[in-house]
C-alpha cells in the first residue's frame, strides 16, 4: 500500500494551495482584463489620469505575485511527487511581465 506524502510541515506543499493560488492568479488576470480600458486612450487623457495608472499597477503586481507563488508552490511540489509542469502559472507570470512592460512605456495609452 502505498503512503501519501505528508505536507503539514510546509503549507506551500499542500497540493490544494498551489491549485487555489492558480485559480486566484487567474480570477485576479480577469479582474486586470476588466480595468484594463483605465489605462487605455480614453482613461489616460483624464485628469486623474495617474492614479488610474496607480490602480491598474497595484492590480498588476498583485496577479504577478500569486501567479509567482502558484508557479513556486506547484514546481516545489513537483519535487515531491512529480506533479505537471505549472504550464498555466509559467503562461500568466509571463503575460503580466509583458504587460508590466507595456504599461511602463505607456503602451497602452496609444
Amino acid at each position: 500500500m502505498e503512503q501519501e506524502p505528508n505536507y503539514d510541515n510546509d503549507i506551500l506543499l499542500k497540493p490544494a494551495t498551489g491549485t487555489a493560488l492558480a485559480v486566484a492568479s487567474g480570477l485576479s488576470f480577469f479582474f486586470l482584463c476588466m480595468i484594463l480600458p483605465l489605462v487605455g486612450p480614453a482613461g489616460s487623457r483624464e485628469p486623474h489620469a495617474s492614479m488610474n495608472k496607480v490602480a491598474f499597477l497595484g492590480v498588476l503586481l498583485v496577479t504577478l505575485a500569486l501567479a509567482a507563488l502558484s508557479a513556486f508552490s506547484k514546481m516545489k511540489r513537483r519535487k515531491i511527487d512529480a506533479s505537471p509542469l505549472p504550464f498555466f502559472s509559467f503562461g500568466l507570470c509571463a503575460v503580466c511581465l509583458l504587460t508590466l512592460v507595456i504599461l511602463l512605456f505607456d503602451g497602452f495609452a496609444i
